[in-house]
């Protein structure tokens, strides 16, 4: 009878044992998790940050340059916005940011990749082949039409630019350099308007 005791006992301490390793596995998982969430997204919008941008980037060059496929990358940079926070304050800036990110996250598909670049700058990282990326100008329309109808009351609307990988360029500096040079001849176009 003391053995079956003791054999009891043994079972009871290792079943709390394993308890308490489970759960100091689970604590340290959600630990690790939080700290790769904080590591590689904006707090703010939720979207992946500029550093979490430059290590994928170069994975994926480097992955579609081995398969010989293409990305496109469309920066895009929020017009009128330092009027927002001129006028209403930071944090109804701060606002309109997090809803410009809602509407990206809607506009474009789940495996496309969507970066806040730095205060009211974007990017978006697309995989499409030719028929794809002739479709784009007008999901890039239809983008613009939201950000303006949406954002009516403070006058702001969206310029992009888009540069391809590798027809155009072959690094991802100026991959990004005639993204962003187009974005700007936009910016330009439509302010001579």
């Amino acid at each position: 009878m003391r053995a079956e005791i003791q054999v009891k006992l043994l079972e009871n301490l290792l079943d709390e044992i394993t308890k308490r390793y489970d759960s100091f596995i689970k604590e340290q998982n959600e630990k690790i998790e939080d700290t790769l969430e904080k590591a590689t997204k904006d707090p703010l919008t939720d979207l992946y940050n500029r550093e979490f941008f430059s290590e994928y980037v170069e994975k994926i060059l480097k992955e579609n340059r081995r398969k010989g496929e293409s990305i496109t990358l469309i920066f895009l940079d929020l017009d009128n916005f330092k009027s927002v926070n001129d006028n209403y304050g930071h944090e109804e800036g701060d606002q309109v940011l997090k809803d410009v990110a809602t509407i990206l996250k809607n506009s474009f598909r789940d495996h496309d990749v969507i970066i806040r670049y730095g205060g009211d700058e974007f990017i978006v990282l697309a995989q499409l082949n030719r028929v794809e990326i002739s479709d784009l100008n007008s999901v890039l329309m239809s983008l613009k039409e939201r950000i303006e109808e949406n954002f009516k009351k403070y006058g702001i609307s969206i310029s992009y630019g888009m540069a391809i990988y590798p027809l155009e360029t072959d690094n991802l500096k100026d991959l990004i350099q005639l993204a962003d040079q187009r974005m700007y001849e936009q910016k330009k176009d439509i302010k001579e308007l």
